[in-house]
């Protein structure tokens, strides 16, 4: 029989003892292996390699790159080297011992502050479905000399198909040649379960008795999400404090050096992510400042190195606390997760403990759904902040801001971040560059059942071939000033047709958009995809994406004149040509958004 705290017996006994064993399913969502390949060429990854070629001198160089790889992507960003001279530690289930080549430590500190702060320690470092244990052997290594480690954060992780996730988001210290430290040594034994602290004593919640915190902890045990959402809103915390923290400090530097404060995207607005427009620290810290009237020839370098900077910080990051604790909307209702449940464990009354459950429960569930949310949103935030330069290089007239809040329309409408930063990149380029990128849809088409993915593609099938006649029949409109724009100045009609063909195209270009996500999701769900009507196979949608050209050749410089100029052997070879550019294009855009979530 399984703990409550670990997967259930029922869904490991799917899966043969083999993919449980050796975690065939386990995948870490860290960084990804591009990012970890051009990492190895640095000069830091080029330590790490020395260092997994001297614990490993006769490995090939393929296979240590192969270790690097699998080691540095178990992270959410990629590693920083540090220097250390004290013990690490690592936890494993009861009665077994680390391997003596395993790089994957945290500092005992950490490990502490994880369980006094009641965290369900197999999710919380994210472990694979074979390490759960009740209880864990903690285990410490201590170098034999300072020597280098590569510290990150542990990524998110899923097992089984997905039927498993976990949050991570513990420190992790990666040491790949375990021969610079001493051989491990028990330290103690510690429980994985979540921790309930009254009057000073932790309370077991495995022992459900009829007691307050037995109650108490059968809201949490129910809800069986709330200990993984409180770990996701630790790190939307994070980036709030940072938020305030480096708003802070821009502001004070703009004011000392006169340059412009530039604030990086996911602090600079992870206060407007949870909370919409909200002052934030920069006013009294600009104030108190620029009463000093500082600013001269190197004045950013003296900044940088003056107490002034680190002072900003400080005020940033305690404003930054303040401002999630109690202005984010997930900052208030953890706090009330944690009054109800402080109430739930100190009242006695039949009555009134049935009251608080119930708000718990109530409190509990808005909780985790806000940081699951958020969690989403500061992942995408993530995603784009990657691939950003490369995104702007391509379209410069693309704000960043105009990015971000399409990303929160996309991630409130249920996407994951994937999905939600291609939609993003999606809405914010065809602002400037009209139809540069495939539509992606706001509606999130994995959610519907079958029967209604079969309506929506019925619906869409319809509207992309009325919309394909629509804009079939503008184009051949050569003179509208002699027909639907009679009276008017040649050169306005010129300019109403022309506006007319270009919003056709745009309604054009979305409905193929919602096709083609929803064929997506047939694939996606190992089902065939409904048959098309013969007007838009393959070849009559590549000579319609002719009409879907950007900005630099849009629809109405195709016109009837022309096609008739031309034989049709010259409009095959046109349409070949025009469609393979298209599509060449189209995939070099969308891999940016690609490899930013990967």
């Amino acid at each position: 029989m399984s703990e409550p705290d670990l997967t259930p017996d029922e869904l490991k006994r799917i899966y043969d003892e083999k993919t449980i064993r050796e975690a065939l399913t386990f995948k870490p969502q860290g960084v990804s292996e591009e990012e970890a390949k051009r990492y190895l060429k640095s000069p830091d990854g080029i330590k790490y390699l020395t260092r997994l070629n001297e614990a490993a001198p006769d490995a090939s160089i393929d296979k240590l790159r192969e270790r690097a790889i699998e080691q540095i992507t178990s992270g959410r960003e990629l590693p920083r080297m540090e220097m250390l001279d004290e013990p690490l530690v690592k936890i494993v289930p009861k009665g077994q011992t680390p391997s003596p080549f395993s790089p994957f430590w945290a500092k005992e500190a950490d490990l502490d502050a994880a369980i006094q702060e009641g965290r369900n320690l197999s999710h919380h470092f994210a472990l694979p479905v074979t390490s759960e244990s009740p209880r864990y052997d903690v285990y410490r290594i201590t170098p034999k000399a300072p020597t280098e480690v590569f510290v990150n954060t542990v990524a998110p992780t899923s097992e089984l198909d997905g039927q498993v996730s976990k949050p991570g988001g513990a420190r992790q210290y990666l040491t790949p040649n375990r021969q610079l430290y001493e051989p491990h040594e028990f330290v103690r034994t510690v429980d994985n379960r979540l921790h309930l602290p009254v009057k000073g004593h932790g309370i077991r919640p495995a022992v459900k008795t009829a007691g307050v915190l037995g109650t108490a902890y059968g809201a949490y045990d129910a809800k069986n999400q709330v200990d993984a959402a409180i770990a996701t809103a630790r790190s939307n915390r994070e980036q709030w404090v940072r938020g305030g923290e480096e708003t802070a400090n821009q502001a004070v530097k703009t004011v000392v050096t006169g340059g412009a404060a530039t604030v990086g995207a996911i602090p600079g607005a992870a206060a407007g992510a949870l909370t919409g427009p909200v002052t934030g620290p920069v006013g009294p810290v600009v104030g108190g400042v620029a009463t000093g009237g500082a600013a001269a020839y190197g004045a950013e370098k003296l900044y940088e190195d003056s107490r002034l900077q680190q002072w900003s910080k400080t005020l940033g990051r305690e404003v930054g606390q303040l401002g999630y604790d109690h202005v984010s909307k997930e900052g208030r209702l953890l706090r009330q997760v944690n009054g109800l449940k402080e109430e739930l464990q100190h009242s006695t009354e039949p009555a009134e403990r049935a009251r608080l459950q119930t708000r718990l429960d109530a409190a509990s569930a808005a909780f985790g759904k806000e940081a699951e949310r958020n969690g989403r949103y500061f992942e995408g935030r993530a995603c784009i902040d990657k691939g950003w330069e490369q995104m702007h290089a391509r379209f410069p007239k693309v704000d960043k801001d105009d990015v971000n809040e399409a990303l929160a329309r996309h991630i409130d409408a249920g996407k994951q971040p994937r999905d939600a930063v291609r939609g993003a990149y999606s809405d914010a380029v065809h602002g400037k560059y009209p139809r540069a990128l495939p539509h992606e849809p706001l509606e999130n088409y994995r959610a519907l059942s079958n029967e209604q993915l079969a309506q929506k593609h019925r619906q869409y099938v319809g509207e992309v071939a009325q919309g394909r006649r629509t804009v079939e029949a503008l184009q051949s409109n050569t003179d509208s000033h002699n027909n639907v724009d009679q009276g008017w100045p040649k050169a306005l009609a010129q300019q109403r047709q022309a506006g007319r063909v270009q919003q056709g195209a745009n309604e054009l270009w979305r409905d193929i958009g919602h096709l083609g996500a929803i064929r997506e999701v047939y694939k996606e769900r190992g089902l065939p995809p409904p048959e098309l009507p013969a007007e838009l196979k393959p070849r009559a949608a590549q000579t319609e994406r002719i009409a879907m050209v950007q900005e630099g050749a849009p629809v109405s410089e195709f016109s009837v004149r022309e096609a008739q100029s031309r034989s049709s052997e010259q409009h095959l070879a046109q349409a070949h040509q025009a469609a393979h550019a298209q599509t060449q294009d189209t995939a070099r855009i969308a891999e940016a958004p690609e490899r930013a979530m990967a």
